[in-house]
């Protein structure tokens, strides 16, 4: 699991510019609407109050 903590520190911390939270939803989402296709077996699980986690699109 990543947290969004450490998401955020890792991809868009580069320059040490402030970047919205919201940004990493959103980003994630758009991500999700082009790689999933099926709800029921996501590829990036949501694990709440930690982050997000990768599972290959196997449903669990």
């Amino acid at each position: 699991v990543l947290t969004r903590g450490q998401l955020l520190e890792k991809l868009w911390d580069i320059d040490e510019r402030f970047v919205d939270e919201h940004t990493l939803t959103t980003s994630i989402s758009r991500i999700r609407s082009k790689i999933e296709s099926d709800g029921g077996a996501p590829y990036i699980k949501t694990v709440y109050g930690m982050g997000y986690q990768w599972t290959g699109g196997e449903a669990k």
